[in-house]
């Protein structure tokens, strides 16, 4: 019976200095929610990044030098019968 009372009592003498501060899981859950922030921003900033070196990329494997306008070898038709004077069969 002794042993029972020195180990209850050294249990409590424990668990009165073992005692967690005030607020201490608010903090942890603060802490927790600022990481979880600075991960998404370097998520975030990442994707920017690679979405803005594939536009670049993209931008600078089309530019070309200026291409002189040949017309078609063939015409289906005629671009002046497309127009709203033929369609409408008025002689202008």
């Amino acid at each position: 019976m002794d042993d029972n009372s020195q180990l209850d009592g050294a249990l409590s003498s424990l668990a009165i200095i073992a005692a967690e501060p005030e607020g201490l899981f608010d903090g942890v859950w603060q802490r927790v929610g600022q990481i979880q922030e600075r991960i998404e921003r370097r998520h975030k900033l990442a994707l920017f990044a690679g979405l803005f070196v594939v536009g670049l990329g993209s931008g600078f494997g089309v530019a070309q030098d200026p291409a002189a306008a040949n017309p078609a070898p063939y015409q289906l038709i005629a671009a002046d019968q497309l127009s709203p004077s033929a369609l409408l069969h008025v002689e202008s």
